[in-house]
């Protein structure tokens, strides 16, 4: 395939939206794997990308090819492969770590200094094929779709937000009913918060949180779990009240937004954990003195996915059915159609969208 070529969507610098083009085929290096894409996920990233988000300015190279939530299947491998073969049907880490700073020589390389990201550092997977470090293929469990293996990426994110504290038996409160947020509602209920309390301004995400509560409660259970608007000015009193005045043991802040991050702090009960993986547009004031000193608060900040341990835990939980992300997917297009499929994100008529590089919906 020296000289094939695929299709490409790429990102022009300085302009606004995403391009289809032809590339080459890329080759694979001796550590390397070369995977056709089966399915890719449109992720809140690669919407501020399409719209030449400020964020993204002087990191991404004209031309470079986005998409980072992805499943496909290995066509190709490098001579010094040898935990994967070809066939094997594989999700893919979109980080790729250095194996050699502090960090990765110390347990955490979900923070390596030297992380590149698929997509935005270098080309990613809204395309035919990618190539990547052998390391970051993770094969997909059998019982799981391809579509459901390309949302392991930002699952992970979720699972490592829901499970940084122990949930068992207490209040959580989630704000923010994005993909991730409702995710993380999921693995809080798996993991046994007695009650979940979540706050979303958009009904029809609104509507998907209590469709997954519902979905991931036992029927033994008593329905204890809240899906609230936050505009309403009674919000804080109705979870105060849902948790006896104390406020709520634990915070999942999944929005980013200013409103949601202080609502969620004014309705913590003082010692209560605050996990933090929403990404603010902007600085926050706090009231860190009363909200967080004198209350005893702990905060956590949250970022990617622990490198390979978290990948492992979401594996098993989709794979035991103790969690599903089915419901998740509202839409589903071919690769040639990405431009609807962008259209309908931006336009709040979708959650999770899917393109199928091949067609391919297994």
């Amino acid at each position: 395939m020296t000289n094939a070529t695929m299709r490409a969507i790429t990102k022009p610098s300085g302009q606004i939206g995403l391009v289809l083009k032809d590339a080459p085929v890329p080759q694979v290096g001796p550590a390397d794997v070369r995977v056709r894409l089966l399915a890719t996920s449109i992720c809140g990233s690669d919407l501020h990308i399409y719209d030449n988000d400020p964020t993204f300015l002087g990191r991404i190279k004209d031309g470079n090819i986005s998409g980072h939530e992805l499943c496909g299947v290995i066509d190709a491998i490098g001579p010094l492969c040898a935990r994967v073969k070809i066939g094997d049907v594989v999700a893919l880490e979109s980080h790729i770590i250095c194996g050699v700073c502090w960090y990765c020589r110390n347990g955490k390389s979900h923070l390596c200094a030297n992380t590149v990201t698929i997509g935005i550092d270098r080309d990613g997977g809204f395309t035919d094929y990618i190539v990547l470090p052998e390391d970051n293929a993770i094969l997909k469990p059998d019982s799981i779709s391809v579509e459901e293996a390309a949302l392991l990426e930002p699952f992970g994110n979720a699972l490592d937000t829901a499970t940084c504290v122990d949930v068992v038996g207490k209040s959580v409160l989630v704000t923010g009913c994005g993909p991730q947020g409702v995710m993380a509602i999921a693995i809080a209920k798996a993991a046994g918060a007695r009650r979940v309390i979540a706050t979303e301004i958009h009904q029809r995400r609104r509507e998907m949180a209590v469709a997954m509560m519902k979905l991931h409660t036992a029927a033994h259970r008593r329905d204890e779990d809240l899906v609230l608007d936050p505009r309403k000015p009674e919000t804080e009193a109705v979870i105060r009240e849902a948790t006896d005045g104390l406020g709520v043991d634990v915070v999942l802040e999944m929005s980013g937004n200013p409103n949601a991050i202080n609502t969620a702090f004014a309705t913590l009960r003082s010692g209560g954990d605050y996990v933090a993986l929403g990404l603010a547009g902007q600085n926050v004031s706090i009231d860190w003195t009363h909200h967080v000193v004198v209350r005893g608060i702990t905060i956590h900040g949250i970022y990617g996915r622990h490198v390979y341990q978290t990948w492992d835990k979401a594996r098993a939980l989709l794979d035991s059915g103790a969690v599903t992300l089915a419901p998740l997917i509202t839409h589903r297009f071919g690769l040639d159609e990405y431009e609807k499929a962008f259209q309908l994100l931006k336009a709040g008529e979708a959650e999770k969208v899917v393109l199928y590089p091949d067609k391919a919906r297994s």
